[in-house]
Parts: structure tokens; C-alpha cells; sequence
């Protein structure tokens, strides 16, 4: 009986960081209209905060460490936009002063990982240890925790969003923002609320995919690339669109690495964006609108 291919394997995995990734930025577009450039930077620096926890002065067990982190990034996010885009709003056509802003941030904060960790390159263990056989190939245990996970991350998003005070709220907002006042919502803890969930979401998969890369001050760039096709590619706000778009992804970049090299990841994903800004515009699953 033939084994499943490397290629797939690959591709699954990939898809499944970008899911989580890409689902953190749909996120908090949906609620905010706004495209969070720092996405990225809660990408790294989830990563060098477990690295941190686990690797550094703390030597902490590694469950623990990752609760704590994503404690951490939970109140990192949630602080990210009271401090930096709530001033903002008050502002007339606020959403791009805040893109131009976000990206000045992440800047930021991406030299001062590069201040504070240092230009050397780090990594995370695995997950879990080991590898099992699945129909004759052979699989990490990391990389089939990796996929559950995401599986998981989606059902529980979905199941918070619609079942749960706080996620009616979101939708709420994303919605229609000048209802959900009416009604009487508190849209600055909504707002946080998104910034929160997507730093958390940006450092599990900073967590996901550290054991099989390298982590450095500019790592999260790429992701943010690649988790911005993803959402494009799905459809502004879509969550289903997201998931579809990220396996889809994952497998062409696993495809076109494997035949041509590594170094047409990226521009693979780019392609991928002009031709769907071109062909579908709204994306997969996103509306007209």
C-alpha cells in the first residue's frame, strides 16, 4: 500500500498554521475594517516569549510556559489597541491613519526584539516528541498536533463567536457598529477584545510552526504575507473562507517548494493574491461588499 506523500503531509501542515494565523487577522478586520500590520510582530514575539519561558532564565515546563504566554499576549494585544488605536478613533477616517500606524508599530517592535533577543537565531521543541506511521509514511506527532489544533481553534472560534455574549458582541460590531451602540454595547472592550483573541491566535501559531523554523526579530513578516493571502484569498471577515483558502495555500506552497525550491514560497503567494484581486475580488466566500 503506497504511502501518503511528503508533499501532502507538508501541505496540511502548512495550511494548518495558516488557518490560526490567518483567522487572528479576519478577526480583527472583521470588527475594526482594519488591516492590523502588527499581526506579525504578536507572531514574533509569542514565539520569543515562550522561547523565553522555556529556553531562557525561567525553564519552565512547557505547558505552563505556553499558558503563561498566552496570558501575556492575551493582555499584550488587548493593552496594543487601547494604547495605540483607541486614540485614534476619535480621528475622521481613522482606519488608515491606524494601517499606516500598525505598521510603523510593528517596525517597532520588531527592533526591539532585535534590541532585547539579540540577531541569533532561536527555536521551540516540539509539541510532543516522536514520530507513528500513517499509511506508510512517516509522520511527526508535532505536525498531526499541529493540525488538530487548528481543527479545534476553529470550532471553538465559531461556538465563541455564536454562542457567548462576547463573540455575539463582535459579530455585532462587525456587523453594524452603529446598531450595536444603540444597543447599548461597549465597543471599546469589543474592540480590545479582537486585539486580544488575535495575539493569541498569532502566538499559537508562532508556537505551531517555531519547532520546524528558525525564530528571529523579522519571522512574523512572512506569516502576516501569507495569513493576508489567506484571508483575501477566503474572503474579507470569512472564517470558512480562511479555513478553505489556508489548506489550499498550504498545499500550492508546498507543491511549488518541493518542485522549484523554497525560495518561490513567497512569491507563490503573491501570485496567488493578483490573480485573485483580479478574477474575484471578494474573494472566495467574502460578499460584494
Amino acid at each position: 500500500m503506497p504511502g501518503i506523500h511528503p508533499i501532502v503531509l507538508v501541505g496540511i501542515n502548512l495550511g494548518s498554521i495558516y488557518v490560526i494565523m490567518g483567522l487572528g487577522l479576519s478577526l480583527v478586520f472583521g470588527v475594526t475594517k482594519v488591516l492590523n500590520y502588527a499581526q506579525g510582530a504578536f507572531f514574533t514575539w509569542g514565539a520569543y516569549i515562550t522561547w523565553l519561558l522555556i529556553e531562557g532564565q525561567f525553564n519552565l515546563p512547557y505547558g505552563l510556559a505556553i499558558a503563561l504566554t498566552l496570558v501575556i499576549m492575551f493582555f499584550f494585544g488587548l493593552g496594543f489597541e487601547r494604547v495605540i488605536i483607541y486614540p485614534l478613533r476619535r480621528l475622521k477616517d481613522w482606519g488608515w491613519t491606524a494601517i499606516i500606524v500598525t505598521l510603523g508599530c510593528a517596525l517597532l517592535l520588531d527592533n526591539l526584539a532585535l534590541l532585547i533577543f539579540g540577531p541569533r537565531y532561536k527555536t521551540l521543541p516540539p509539541l510532543v516528541e516522536g514520530t507513528f506511521n500513517l499509511g506508510g509514511s512517516m509522520v511527526l506527532k508535532h505536525d498531526v498536533l499541529v493540525f488538530v489544533a487548528s481543527i479545534v481553534i476553529v470550532i471553538i472560534l465559531t461556538l465563541f463567536l455564536s454562542k457567548t455574549r462576547e463573540g455575539m458582541s463582535l459579530r455585532a460590531v462587525a456587523q453594524d457598529i452603529v446598531g450595536a451602540k444603540i444597543t447599548g454595547l461597549r465597543i471599546n472592550w469589543v474592540y480590545g477584545l479582537s486585539f486580544g483573541l488575535s495575539a493569541v491566535l498569532a502566538t499559537i501559531a508562532s508556537i505551531c510552526i517555531a519547532p520546524r523554523t528558525l525564530i528571529n526579530p523579522y519571522v512574523g513578516w512572512v506569516v502576516f504575507i501569507k495569513a493576508f493571502v489567506v484571508m483575501v484569498a477566503g474572503g474579507l471577515g470569512s472564517f470558512k473562507g480562511v479555513l478553505v483558502a489556508a489548506f489550499i495555500m498550504g498545499m500550492v506552497e508546498a507543491v511549488t517548494t518541493y518542485n522549484l525550491g523554497a525560495v518561490w514560497g513567497l512569491p507563490i503567494f503573491l501570485a496567488a493574491l493578483t490573480i485573485v484581486l483580479v478574477f474575484r475580488p471578494s474573494g472566495l466566500f467574502g460578499t460584494g461588499e
